[in-house]
């Protein structure tokens, strides 16, 4: 499908795609935004596009992934946020619980940019950024089992790094490689 017919398809069903924008956002500035920005991931994505015969619910998919993407990114924040101020321990040994304890401190900084490039950045897609395993083989364009290997590698060194740094041993530190 080139630039023009794909153009000409979404402006045809411009009203279609802003309700269902309205209907995922509540808002409708907030819709226009998301549609806007599908048009544009459509375009830039349009050889994606198999079937022809397809395309508006290809552009609902891609609406649809993007609210959730951002409303996922958005939750996160907000719990990073919230639990940045929480002052009580977490239980020992969970690194998603050492991460939004820690919220970003030198020694998780530290710990984060001694890890190898792909386990750092799978470790960041998916506890930082919300996405799920199945997308970050996608942006990694590497397979599942490399990215839960990677996560659980990295998860197992950040976790040994800020026990060594905290200077204490602390239960579930013991991870098996």
């Amino acid at each position: 499908m080139t630039e023009e017919e794909l153009l000409t398809t979404a402006v045809s069903g411009a009203d279609r795609l802003r309700r269902f924008a309205v209907h995922l956002c509540r808002d409708p500035a907030a819709a226009e935004d998301l549609l806007q920005e599908g048009f544009l991931r459509a375009l830039a994505n349009r050889r994606a596009l198999r079937d022809e015969r397809l395309v508006f619910p290809w552009l609902f998919s891609i609406m649809r992934r993007m609210f959730l993407d951002q409303r996922r990114r958005t939750e996160h924040r907000a719990k990073l946020l919230e639990l940045g101020s929480f002052t009580a321990d977490p239980p020992v040994g969970n690194l998603e619980e050492e991460v939004l304890r820690q919220s970003f401190s030198e020694e998780l900084a530290g710990a984060l940019a001694a890890l190898p490039e792909e386990w750092r950045t799978c470790i960041l897609l998916c506890d930082v950024e919300g996405l799920s395993y199945e997308e970050i083989a996608e942006a990694m364009d590497c397979p599942l089992g490399t990215v839960r290997s990677r996560i659980a590698r990295g998860r197992a060194q950040l976790l040994s790094s800020l026990n060594r740094s905290a200077g204490t041993p602390r239960a579930g530190s013991g991870v098996a490689r």
